[in-house]
């Protein structure tokens, strides 16, 4: 039959592995957690990076096609003012002018247009940018309040385990387990074979 006194430094033994094990397992979740949302935030700061080079990259391709165009623009007037002194019009007077006038004001309509277009497609990534900001700024919230439950999960732990043992430890000592001066080890008393021996 076993010592009652080695089955409570079992009992007790097992109780506070459990809890070591739980209080680690809750360190370990809590790390992996905040360790998973942090990789979650750099990724949207990331994207938000690569959001806001776009609107840059949109507004300068844009400004760059509106110059172009208005290049373009100036060459076709030339070319109109040409065509009409080689027909023998007065340039500047007249249709002629006028003529030139509707063209400058359609080519700078449409200059205004490419702008516009392009401040949009910025606008957009802009706020992709923001809304990716959001996102990294709420993962690095998870991340922190993920790290704090993983410590107060593993304290929650040690105090169970804390109250576990000392719960199995009365217990055991009421029983008569850990001896009558409540050491673990075997029970306090008159060891029975030195009684035996002296009363021989």
């Amino acid at each position: 039959m076993s010592d009652p006194s080695t089955l409570g430094q079992i009992g007790l033994g097992t109780s506070i592995a459990g809890g070591i094990t739980q209080t680690a397992g809750a360190l370990f979740s809590g790390g992996a957690q905040s360790s998973y949302y942090n990789y979650r935030a750099g990724i949207s700061q990331l994207n938000a990076m690569i959001d806001l080079q776009n609107a840059n990259y949109a507004k300068q391709a844009g400004e760059i096609k509106a110059t172009q165009y208005g290049m373009a623009a100036q060459q076709r007037m030339g070319q109109i003012k040409a065509a009409q002194a080689s027909s023998g019009i007065d340039v500047n007077s007249g249709s002629a002018v006028d003529v030139r006038k509707s063209q400058d004001v359609v080519s700078h309509m449409d200059q205004d247009m490419i702008r516009s277009n392009a401040a949009k497609v910025a606008y957009d990534y802009t706020n992709a940018a923001m809304g990716h900001m959001a996102e990294a700024s709420a993962n690095q919230s998870a991340a922190a309040m993920a790290k704090k439950a993983g410590y107060l999960n593993a304290a929650s732990s040690i105090i169970g385990t804390a109250g576990s043992v000392a719960g199995k430890w009365y217990q055991g000592q009421s029983l008569g387990m850990f001896g009558s001066n409540g050491v673990i080890g075997p029970s306090a008393g008159p060891d029975p074979l030195t009684e035996w021996s002296y009363g021989r």
